[in-house]
């Protein structure tokens, strides 16, 4: 099996803002790093009572081989 994934977990605190969240920028970079194709993602979400509010997001890939030229 080829295919790949990334689970990135955030926990966020209380009053962090919706408006440019830095677990997006986390995200955007890894996908700006890693060259393949994006097969499927999933998210859920949850609350942590006094802790915030709990995301994991997982993006399922298959990874461009090193020799396999880009278009």
């Amino acid at each position: 099996m080829k295919e790949r994934v990334k689970v990135f977990n955030f926990l966020s605190g209380h009053g962090e803002t919706l408006v440019d969240p830095p677990h997006e920028d986390h995200i955007n970079e890894w996908l700006a790093r890693v060259d393949g194709e994006i097969i499927d993602v999933t998210q859920s979400e949850s609350g942590r009572g006094t802790a915030g509010h709990h995301v994991t997001v997982c993006v399922w890939y298959l990874p461009r081989p090193l020799d396999t030229p880009t278009e």
